[in-house]
């Protein structure tokens, strides 16, 4: 799990021109030497970083450059929903201002993709016992995103220089991936990624056992579907569903000593997440961050996918977090 295999020298660079700047871009990185068909990333950096600013690819081989500050995302999708995807960033990569860009500090881009729970109930792409990458449960999803975070982090050198940004079930893996990785059963003495200086949570799942039992008004009609998709990804033990959820870290400050933002957005409007999601985690932060974590919260608005669909509510958001983490 932590050594270097070739994904990265396979997997060629193409220009797009049709973001917001020039970006080349790597597709389906595997980020393990034997990946499932989910155990991959997407990979974008502008044109203007390199030296080759007009040419149509890179050598395979390229990287960005050392001191580059990178953000990474994790899509939702209820740790079951193959329609939701590593590619879910691309809108927002379309609207990003390139004022972004016009600072001396280079900034990348990535996007995790990770194996799934079971969804054999699916209504167009139902999962089956065989296809083992949509049929794992906890921890997998969340060693997963710490070995494509090793992944790259081996690759590019960039350590604890970025910005883990996570979209519902997204948001639950960027703030667990923060944590020690001990908590998830990987040994102490092979701590392989370094966690990030700032996360960003878009109308995420942070209290598992209150969103099961009592989402509160509105939400209810839901218990059932909520249910199931905690059942699938993290199993019947009930005290699990604690475990696993960001609410109940009880020293933030210890847990993840290299913490210094954190940045909430929550929609009012979201149908699927109950607004006091996020509010649970605030408080919990502030509580026990130790002074040292600086906590933000952005009210955001439309419905649940529309943060990322749309790209442009999210590119709002992450040039936020750009200005903040580099000041």
């Amino acid at each position: 799990m932590s050594g270097i295999h070739d994904g990265w020298t396979i997997t060629p660079w193409t220009r797009h021109d049709d973001l917001s700047v020039p970006m080349f871009h790597k597709t389906h990185v595997p980020y393990t030497p034997l990946p499932n068909n989910l155990q991959h990333l997407e990979v974008w950096v502008p044109a203007a970083y390199t030296s080759q600013t007009h040419a149509e690819s890179l050598p395979a081989s390229w990287l960005p450059p050392p001191n580059t500050t990178w953000v990474i995302y994790i899509h939702g999708g209820a740790w079951r929903d193959p329609l939701e995807t590593a590619a879910d960033f691309t809108p927002a990569l379309q609207h990003l201002s390139p004022e972004v860009f016009e600072s001396k500090a280079p900034v990348a881009f990535a996007s995790i993709s990770y194996s799934l729970s079971g969804y054999p109930g699916h209504s167009t792409c139902p999962s089956s016992p065989s296809e083992y990458s949509r049929n794992v449960r906890h921890p997998r999803h969340v060693l997963d995103v710490l070995t494509g975070l090793s992944f790259l982090q081996q690759r590019a050198g960039f350590g604890s220089n970025y910005i883990l940004v996570g979209h519902s079930c997204g948001a639950t893996l960027a703030f667990q991936a923060a944590l020690r990785p001990e908590r998830w059963g990987v040994d102490s003495g092979r701590a392989f990624v370094e966690a990030p200086r700032m996360v960003v949570g878009l109308n995420g799942l942070y209290d598992l056992p209150v969103l099961v039992a009592d989402p509160g008004d509105g939400y209810k009609k839901y218990c059932g579907v909520y249910e199931e998709f905690v059942r699938s990804a993290f199993g019947d033990d009930e005290e699990q569903w604690r475990v696993v959820s960001p609410v109940y870290v009880g020293d933030w400050a210890g847990e993840w000593p290299g913490g210094r933002h954190v940045l909430l957005v929550q929609s009012r409007e979201d149908t699927l997440v109950p607004f006091e999601q996020m509010e649970r985690l605030r408080d919990g932060l502030l509580k026990s961050g130790g002074g040292k974590l600086s906590v933000e919260v952005v009210e955001g608005y439309g419905d649940h996918y529309d943060i990322w669909k749309y790209g442009k509510q999210l590119a709002g958001v992450l040039e936020r977090a750009i200005d903040v983490f580099r000041l």
